[in-house]
């Protein structure tokens, strides 16, 4: 298994990179330069791709190696995948050899026949490669592609430093790169020069990721189990980076939603675990800056449409619409701005280190929570977060929209809670919670759209003054619908989240 980090660099930090004191002080090795030529293979009906694996000829010289490598996960910028490579005569792939690795890799795939192979994209770079050493006997490969992703007329520039574990616990890799970016302008790379090269041939376009669902062991302990969903949730924010960069609104939005089941499990679990104060507080700048970009987009594509305008509004409303797009891609780029920034950087390094590194067992905190069976404090965690739904749901003056917001929050994170451990809850009465919980959430969140877009209407005063009218009827109409979903959501919170709930 192939463990490794990938750091994006940009054009002045090249001729840096080597000179750098922690890879030179440790190096054990002289760089080694090598210039190759990578050409990746599939099918016509990518079934490679569709099974997340690519393959790869590697030409230097005269010395070829072919090489099968895929699946596993990306946590952080850290690659862990299969990969399978042994030297071959040529620079055309080895059937042979192609059949026997898709035999031990994806063996569904190699019974259907071994799919007839065409060349797909090239890779041209310029690699240094040196090997360091660091204490504990932790052997490390650094390797510097320079060069460019080709297809027909079309390139991408590649530019990166990869870090890739030899010896040693892959967690050790975050301390790495952590170094070099307090050094260095890098960005993580979370996806790999395959899954680049298939974007540039067109093969797959960039696309907003959900949530995929916490693979359990159902004998794992809830350390190890906490580990998998912070994982998870990490894994959702860094699969949507390069569509919220590219200014993709349900990229900015799944984001968003991987950031907040992030929030939810550290608050699930704020009684066993500690993290680091820095950290926190670099969690809720980033949630602050995605949920101003959402607001607007919300806003615009949610909350206007559905106003019933009269036709005297209708000119004004194009202005309040301009002003409003303005707004939004003000947000959106500060969005862009954010994630390209060293401190989104430093972030996605220090919570991949801590969640690499188990950090919560140097907290300080007593053990014996994390150490217990995920099958007994899966339940125990879920009827808390359903204990809070229903102390909310009985205590709040439920008159008060700020109140039944509180209880649409805590209702999600018990819902969050639930798909956490899906995998080892069980019974049609959870199933309907989580359905019960859903239909809530949609249905309280309605009041507080409601609710935020008048704060953005407020916002709009100054930019369009001159419908001062227009966004006076709008905060009228946002007011009486919040007024007439009060009642009905008031009723449905009594009825249905008062009751004790079950796992």
């Amino acid at each position: 298994m192939e463990a490794e980090i990938k750091l994006a660099l940009d054009a002045a930090s090249v001729a840096q990179v080597r000179k750098l004191p922690v890879l030179r002080e440790h190096a054990v090795s002289e760089p080694r330069e090598q210039e190759h030529v990578d050409c990746y293979y599939d099918s016509s009906g990518f079934d490679l791709l569709r099974h997340g694996f690519a393959l790869r000829v590697r030409s230097a010289g005269n010395r070829h190696v072919q090489t099968l490598k895929g699946g596993g996960s990306a946590l952080a910028g850290l690659h862990q995948r299969t990969e399978l490579e042994s030297e071959i005569d040529t620079e055309a792939p080895d059937l042979g050899l192609f059949a026997r690795q898709l035999r031990d890799v994806l063996p569904h795939l190699a019974k259907e026949g071994v799919p007839a192979l065409a060349p797909v994209f090239v890779n041209r770079s310029k690699r240094s490669s040196w090997m360091i050493a660091l204490p504990d006997g932790v052997q490390i490969e650094c390797a510097l592609d320079i060069g460019e992703l080709q297809h027909g007329e079309r390139s991408v520039p590649v530019r990166e430093l990869e870090l890739e574990i030899k010896q040693g616990p892959p967690a050790v890799l975050y301390g790495l790169a952590q170094q070099v970016h307090a050094a260095l302008p890098v960005h993580l790379e979370h996806v790999s020069k395959a899954e680049r090269g298939y974007v540039l041939a067109g093969a797959v376009k960039p696309k907003a990721v959900k949530a995929t669902p916490v693979a359990l062991r159902r004998k794992a302990s809830m350390g190890e189990a906490l580990g998998a969903i912070l994982a998870n949730c990490l894994e959702q924010m860094g699969a949507n980076e390069r569509g919220v960069i590219a200014g993709d609104v349900e990229s900015l939005h799944q984001m968003r939603v991987g950031l907040r089941r992030l929030r939810a499990a550290l608050a699930m679990v704020r009684d066993m675990i500690q993290l680091p104060e820095a950290v926190g507080a670099d969690i809720e700048w980033l949630a602050g800056e995605l949920g101003d970009a959402r607001n607007w987009d919300v806003f615009i594509e949610s909350v206007l449409p559905a106003l019933p305008l009269p036709e005297a509004h209708r000119p004004g409303m194009e202005r309040v619409l301009v002003a409003s797009r303005e707004e939004a891609e003000r947000h959106r780029n500060k969005v862009k701005a954010a994630v390209g920034s060293a401190r989104y950087t430093a972030l996605l390094l220090a919570l991949g280190a801590w969640i690499a590194g188990e950090g919560w067992k140097q907290a300080g905190l007593p053990s014996e929570p994390l150490a217990q069976a995920v099958r007994k404090a899966a339940p125990q965690l879920v009827q808390h977060a359903a204990a809070r739904v229903r102390k909310r749901a009985r205590a709040y003056d439920l008159h008060r929209p700020e109140c039944l917001h509180k209880v649409r929050i805590a209702a999600k994170k018990e819902r969050y809670a639930r798909e956490f451990f899906d995998a080892v809850g069980h019974g049609k009465r959870a199933a309907r919670r989580h359905d019960l919980l859903a239909g809530m959430q949609d249905e309280l969140g309605t009041i507080n759209d409601s609710a935020v877009a008048r704060e953005l209407v407020a916002q709009l005063r100054d930019r369009v003054p001159q419908e001062v009218a227009l966004l006076g009827f709008i905060e009228g109409v946002l007011a009486e619908r919040e007024a007439d979903a009060l009642p009905r959501a008031r009723r449905h919170v009594k009825a249905r989240l008062r009751d004790k709930a079950r796992f």
